[in-house]
């Protein structure tokens, strides 16, 4: 018992979850991480939508490590139980794009049709 509490304990940083370090017995530690990560936790949810939906390409990023952070979020999202769809993501990410990607965001904007998001990685890359 005491060689499991150490381990979690080792494994979870003070200043990142505070809550299973005022915990003495290792399973109230473990079901208290497992509340915390739980697929039905709605304050995480609500979180990860919200870093979807802030994530902003910053001037001088590379496009590779923009979509990547959107890939990241949306398979964190799914991990939850959250499917954003292809078109939500497409809009999202051109939202984020910066000023000087106008250009870009105008000509896909006069297109009948967004690209999917396959589409918009192929044009990208």
């Amino acid at each position: 018992m005491t060689k499991a509490r150490k381990i979690i304990l080792e494994g979870v940083r003070d200043h990142i979850v505070l809550s299973p370090h005022g915990k003495k017995m290792m399973h109230s530690m473990w079901k208290t991480l497992m509340e915390l990560y739980q697929n039905s936790n709605d304050e995480r949810k609500l979180a990860l939508k919200d870093k979807l939906r802030k994530i902003k390409m910053d001037k001088g990023k590379i496009i590779p490590k923009y979509l990547t952070k959107f890939t990241q979020c949306r398979d964190e999202l799914g991990n939850v139980g959250i499917i954003i769809s292809k078109e939500d993501m497409v809009s999202l990410y051109l939202l984020g794009l910066p000023k000087n990607w106008y250009s870009y965001h105008d000509s896909i904007n006069g297109r009948e049709k967004f690209p999917d998001w396959e589409r918009l990685w192929l044009d990208l890359m």
